[in-house]
């Protein structure tokens, strides 16, 4: 027996929206000296050319980890498998959110330390950012189905 899915395509592009206001002040006013000083960033200045591409692989990128997390937070619901009841839409997000970003985001970031050289100041940056950003594409997915 397979899940019934019905994903929310308008949800997983307000997702996308909503990740470029909040990577903008994750890696501008709140994090943004010490991202770029662990990045070795220090000196370089923004350019629009580069920092375009950079937004439109950003956007892209989010596209792509809400419709999967879409699936992920129907594969958790009861009702997906026919099953009743369903738990509240909080508990789906966190849960999708967390488990998600416990398994596969901060695994990679763990491995930038062992085969990049990356500081663990930056893994903490990245892997608070990437945690905070699943778990509000759980909210914005759970609750608007």
């Amino acid at each position: 027996m397979l899940p019934a899915m019905s994903i929310n395509y308008l949800a997983v592009l307000a997702c996308a929206v909503v990740a470029m206001p909040v990577g903008f002040l994750w890696f501008g006013p709140l994090f943004g000296k010490t991202w770029a000083r662990h990045m070795g960033f220090a000196n370089i200045q923004a350019n629009s050319g580069p920092m375009g591409k950079a937004m439109t692989i950003f956007f892209i990128s989010n596209l792509l980890i809400a419709w999967v997390l879409a699936h992920s937070i129907e594969a958790w619901q009861a009702s997906s498998w026919g099953l009743t009841p369903d738990a509240a839409p909080w508990v789906y997000a966190v849960n999708a959110g967390f488990f998600n970003w416990l398994g596969f985001f901060l695994p990679i970031q763990m491995n930038r330390v062992a085969w990049e050289m990356k500081s663990w100041g930056l893994v903490l940056i990245n892997a608070s950012f990437d945690l905070t950003r699943l778990i509000l594409f759980g909210i914005i997915l759970s609750y608007w189905q």
